[in-house]
């Protein structure tokens, strides 16, 4: 399966329970990459079920998240570090949050991705998606328990 659109996600529409979709669970969209269906870096992750594509990122996007990789190194206590655009695990998604600060040891995520009890903050970078962010990301981390703050 291949996706070419480079259009931001849309919020899953809202249709009669029998019209025929389905949610995945985060459990199924990893077996959906381990056999093939999904490629490994295919550029989509489960958000509330929904398989949705993710947005590209630009250079005023890019240089904002090295901007504040730059920021938070130097205040980052003993025992948590950042990640960048990897994978946090959620009850029914695993977004990629521009930066995530998340209780270490870097080894402790070999085969699992940081969930809400490893997560002090999550920070998403918005150039051309706010809207997205601002309602859907945040539903999608305060669903899970992860505190939203800042907007």
């Amino acid at each position: 399966m291949s996706i070419t659109s480079t259009a931001p996600p849309m919020p899953a529409p809202e249709f009669p329970e029998n019209a025929g979709f389905r949610r995945f669970t985060v459990d199924e969209y990893h077996r959906m990459i381990q056999q093939g269906i999904l490629a490994h870096g295919e550029p989509v992750e489960p958000l509330e079920g929904w398989v949705v594509r993710k947005t590209s990122h630009g250079t005023p996007h890019d240089s904002a998240i090295g901007t504040l990789e730059g920021l938070l190194l130097g205040l980052l206590p003993a025992g948590w570090f950042q990640r960048s655009q990897r994978a946090v695990t959620l009850a029914d998604s695993e977004p990629e949050p521009d930066l995530a600060v998340v209780r270490g040891p870097r080894g402790r995520y070999r085969d699992a991705h940081p969930g809400p009890a490893n997560i002090a903050i999550l920070i998403e970078v918005s150039d051309s998606s706010l809207r997205t962010d601002r309602v859907g990301m945040t539903r999608v981390y305060a669903g899970a328990g992860v505190r939203c703050t800042g907007w």
